[in-house]
């Protein structure tokens, strides 16, 4: 019978189930065994079919199919006769290639790929479930001098099973402390699982999903897409609340996106992720920046553009710049009541403390360093003892701290420092022990 589809011309023979045996061997994802070859004839068979993206197909999804044809007989075929592949799923015929042309050499192979179809697509729009893929070659008979004409077809399993969402949704800084304090980025990681039996071809895209607040709103930002299970980007959306503060606080989402037609999926967090920068007018424009997310860490950074104010072996806080500009001691934090948490903190071991300032804010005014000791360890007199200078000029001699207040109880020194120019230096010589510091203050008078 002969037929046009599509200009498909040929006569097609039946390939699929006409011969029990093809049939049976196909199921198996093997050719058809052909009988002995005579010589000077060509013969394609099968050697490969799948889907272009090879793998469990998201449902919905439009694949593409490939198979691999092979010219197992002695004579090269003929040039400018169609070498047909037939794509079935389950017996349909969904798709087919019908652009390979050139003559194939004896024992060489050709990998083609669909180019069209019974509804005007080379796709086939997968559903969920398993199913049977199979090529045949020279599938309407263009080369009727074939050897063996029961040895075209080949099949394979095929499955597809929808779109599934990502679970164990976190977001965190994607910064160090030191990164932060450098650099002040509002840099987050979110980070997921992808779970088991995931079709092939998702990518995994992350929503910025402003929260409520009393401030006014930017709109919901798209931050990127990853294959794997982890991007890093930054906050963009988020409130903006008057000249002094800055906020962005916001939520996210991650949505699971499979190929062309597959139906996405989404997966909302809960942590809440925020970004601020808060200029304290009231306290010499103190600006203090933080960034962290619900149940992680907070990065802080105090940034005080005329200011000294070291909370010396702590991390910043409001306020507070973080430890910096020491040289040498290890930290300790005690434990004892009464104590504010700047007290708490201490650095022993020191010898040196470098304060950086904005000499140029001041009006000819001398500047005030304030030291904050504490004695947390010793409970007698004559135990820890040091000398303080700053800038070179002594202001203790022989300080005993458990002698001026006794243990776990704050002694405050203060001095007056004219012209200092923008680094103080504050040192400390050993009588005993090793000397401590709680605070270290440079002011404005």
């Amino acid at each position: 019978m002969g037929f046009n589809v599509g200009g498909r011309r040929g006569t097609r023979r039946g390939v699929w189930g006409a011969v029990a045996g093809t049939a049976a061997a196909a199921c198996a994802g093997l050719a058809v065994a052909a009988p002995a070859q005579a010589a000077g004839g060509y013969d394609l068979v099968v050697t490969d079919v799948r889907p272009v993206l090879a793998g469990v197909q998201a449902t919905g999804s439009r694949v593409l199919f490939q198979a691999t044809i092979r010219n197992a007989g002695t004579v090269a075929t003929p040039a400018g006769v169609v070498h047909g592949v037939a794509f079935a799923v389950n017996g349909r015929t969904v798709s087919w290639a019908d652009t390979s042309t050139g003559a194939l050499a004896a024992g060489a192979s050709r990998t083609v790929t669909a180019t069209g179809g019974p509804a005007g697509s080379a796709t086939w729009t997968a559903v969920t479930g398993a199913s049977t893929l199979t090529a045949t070659v020279d599938d309407v008979n263009r080369l009727p001098k074939e050897l063996d004409e029961r040895n075209n077809t080949r099949s394979a399993a095929l499955s597809a099973t929808p779109v599934k969402p990502v679970t164990g949704l976190t977001v965190k800084p994607g910064l160090t402390q030191a990164q932060f304090q450098a650099t002040h980025a509002k840099t987050l990681t979110a980070s997921w699982q992808v779970p088991a039996g995931q079709p092939v071809g998702v990518s995994y895209a992350v929503t910025e999903v402003p929260v409520d607040d009393y401030c006014a709103e930017s709109p919901t930002a798209a931050k990127g897409s990853a294959a794997a299970s982890s991007l890093t980007f930054d906050m963009t959306a988020g409130q903006q609340c008057g000249t002094r503060v800055w906020v962005l606080n916001d939520r996210y989402t991650v949505t699971a996106v499979g190929p062309a037609g597959a139906a996405p999926v989404s997966t909302a967090g809960s942590q809440t992720c925020t970004w601020s920068e808060y200029d304290d007018h009231y306290f010499h424009h103190q600006v203090t920046d933080q960034l962290g997310c619900d149940g992680q860490a907070q990065l802080v950074d105090f940034v005080d553009p005329s200011w000294a104010l070291v909370d010396a072996g702590a991390a910043p806080s409001l306020g507070w710049e973080g430890d910096s500009g020491y040289d040498k001691g290890q930290v300790f934090t005690s434990t004892l009541p009464g104590l504010t948490p700047q007290e708490a903190s201490v650095r022993w071991g020191w010898s040196r403390y470098t304060a950086a300032i904005n000499s140029a804010s001041s009006t000819g005014s001398p500047w005030l360093v304030r030291l904050t000791f504490v004695e947390p360890t010793f409970g007698a007199r004559g135990q820890r003892v040091f000398d303080v200078s700053v800038n070179g000029r002594l202001v203790a001699d022989d300080l005993d701290i458990f002698a001026k207040v006794g243990r776990g109880k704050p002694y405050v020194l203060e001095t007056l420092v004219d012209n200092p120019g923008d680094l103080v230096q504050i040192t400390a010589q050993a009588s005993r022990d090793n000397p401590i510091v709680s605070t270290v203050e440079v002011k404005a008078y």
